[in-house]
């Protein structure tokens, strides 16, 4: 059985999913705390970011804050992580 959302409530779960997507970015990867005057830059770090997170989640990763401190800590873990990914 399907039927379709109204509208209005189709744009509130957009809205809903962009709010938490933010929050995951800023809280996880700092978004907010990145200045820089290129916009260019700020497009691939944009980018990095869903990109990331995105990864993170189709491996679901308990704590992406965590994991993400990992990679900080062994670039090496990092890039195995992303060639298992077939990324690289």
């Amino acid at each position: 059985m399907s039927y379709l959302l109204p509208s209005a409530i189709i744009g509130a779960l957009n809205r809903a999913a962009g709010a938490v997507m933010h929050h995951v970015r800023d809280v996880t990867l700092a978004e907010d705390a990145f200045r820089s005057d290129s916009q260019a830059l700020h497009r691939l770090m944009s980018s990095l970011r869903t990109l990331t997170i995105n990864l993170l989640k189709r491996e679901k990763v308990k704590n992406m804050a965590a994991q993400i401190e990992g990679f900080i800590d062994s670039f090496d873990t990092l890039i195995q992580f992303m060639t298992q990914q077939l990324v690289l």
